[in-house]
């Protein structure tokens, strides 16, 4: 059949599948494998938004658990989209675990979930091709657990589990999934008090990246387990965020009223350019002169990886905004029956053959 169509034709009919038809159907043949597999149509591919929401308390009778993942389908392959999609919570039916774990991170595409009893367990899980991995236990008991994957650059992922802290530093175990085993890293220099790191983290480029109290962002080489302490331009609150954007490192700080994001020039002299501005008017028409009461609140969530657009969550709904053209882009509801839930972490990321491949 594909030889009788063509690629051309078959790609414009791939580019428009769901991206979980597109897990499945590099098993029709050789050829559609290495169709899907191409950069040529990764680049045509809309990008995948997914989010771990938390419910402040269980529904449904109680059986609905704190932390959910909703995956919005892909919009139209030239990226642009309106008004009123709905990203759904996926049906998680299909990992044993899903009733006995919560999830406690995600990275593009990947959710690790965590059970302490009857004793502690680690499942790496993908809700894309419905494909699920039981870690070995650690040597040590875990405070803290990341999860780092990328699917533009490999089919593996790691977990970075923080056993201990270190007046300045911390003891980690790092699992590879392409050593599949851990490792013990004694004693990590974050370079800063710990008592001044934060919760709020993130994973690019081979290395987490820690926003810290005291106003400075911590790189931790998930290879070399160096740390490297670069200065903020502004202060770090809750509000806080790192993230990427075209390859470089940025940050979004907010006073209240205004959400300022900074792009890194220099880590080496901690500089910093301010690249854009965002303030309530720029959403919601006359929103400066609403109270405090009734003016609505948007938080930042992350960066477009290639363009100069930025999420927001307000209540029930994720909003892409174009920086460069002053406008909102892209509205998502994350379920209509989701009152109450309040999104955490999204993730924006692009359907590969290293996707689709990971926990095989």
């Amino acid at each position: 059949m594909d030889g009788e169509m063509g690629e051309d034709v078959l790609s414009e009919i791939l580019v428009r599948l769901p991206h979980k038809s597109l897990a499945r159907f590099q098993c029709v043949s050789t050829a559609w494998r290495g169709l899907i597999a191409a950069d040529y149509l990764r680049c045509r591919l809309p990008l995948i938004t997914s989010g771990v929401l938390f419910h402040d308390a269980p529904r449904d009778g109680g059986g609905r658990q704190a932390y959910t993942y909703a995956c919005a389908s892909p919009s139209s392959p030239s990226g642009e989209t309106g008004n009123g999609g709905v990203a759904e919570a996926d049906d998680m039916g299909f990992f044993p675990c899903h009733g006995s774990s919560s999830i406690i991170d995600g990275c593009n595409g990947l959710l690790l979930y965590y059970s302490s009893s009857p004793q502690p367990t680690f499942h790496v899980v993908s809700p894309t091709t419905r494909r699920w991995a039981a870690l070995p236990a650690p040597r040590k008991k875990t405070l803290l657990s990341v999860l780092s994957f990328d699917p533009c650059a490999s089919p593996h992922y790691k977990v970075v589990c923080f056993t201990g802290w270190l007046p300045r530093g911390a003891s980690v175990e790092v699992f590879d999934s392409e050593r599949g085993a851990w490792r013990e890293h004694g004693e990590l220099d974050f370079g800063l008090d710990t008592d001044a790191m934060s919760a709020t983290m993130h994973c690019f480029g081979g290395a987490v990246h820690v926003l810290a109290y005291s106003g400075h962002v911590v790189r931790i080489d998930l290879v070399t387990m160096a740390c490297a302490v670069t200065s903020l331009p502004a202060p770090v609150s809750y509000r806080a965020r790192a993230g990427h954007c075209r390859g470089r490192l940025r940050y979004a700080s907010s006073d209240g009223s205004r959400l300022r994001f900074w792009e890194l020039v220099d880590a080496g002299r901690s500089e910093w350019a301010l690249k854009h501005e965002l303030g309530i008017n720029d959403l919601v028409p006359g929103g400066s002169s609403q109270t405090t009461t009734t003016a609505p609140t948007f938080l930042f969530m992350a960066f477009h990886p290639d363009r100069e657009v930025v999420y927001l969550w307000t209540p029930g709904k994720l909003v892409a905004f174009n920086m460069e053209q002053r406008r909102v882009e892209e509205e998502r509801v994350f379920g209509s029956a989701k009152e109450g839930a309040q999104l955490i972490q999204i993730c924006l990321f692009p359907f590969s053959r290293h996707l689709a491949s990971c926990l095989a």
